[in-house]
């Protein structure tokens, strides 16, 4: 059984196209997310490692795009019904951006899940300065 894990990050950006464009983009998403990202109508391919070498490569249906809200992915390989999610809003208390991250793991893989999107988002501070 599938553990929902929620994740809050705070980024340092008053600019919201500029997170869209980060969450919702190919892109953008190369930035922080992956070695290599396309998307073809509704599918999102998603490239780890280096294509001319050893690498992963996993498909994921975009289930929903709400510009200026989130994005909702579903692995393809995946027979459950889990998603995972990136969500931006805006905080009125101190002007910036947070994205909240949906995803879902096995009880025995929720540190090493939380551990990875940790890694992407501090992925996303060095290079982008958010």
């Amino acid at each position: 059984m599938s553990k929902k894990v929620e994740l809050e990050y705070e980024l340092k950006t008053r600019s919201g196209s500029a997170v869209w464009a980060l969450i919702s983009t190919p892109i953008g998403l190369k930035k922080w997310l992956a070695d290599d990202m396309t998307i073809n109508e509704d599918v999102a391919t998603f490239v780890w490692g280096d294509p001319l070498r050893e690498h992963d490569i996993h498909t994921a249906k975009i289930v929903e795009m709400v510009k200026n809200d989130h994005v909702r992915f579903h692995w393809e390989a995946s027979e459950d019904e889990a998603y995972w999610e990136i969500k931006m809003f805006h905080s009125e208390i101190a002007g910036n951006y947070h994205l909240y991250i949906t995803d879902f793991a096995e009880d025995d893989d929720v540190e090493g899940l939380e551990q990875m999107w940790n890694q992407n988002i501090e992925r996303l501070h060095v290079i982008t300065g958010m």
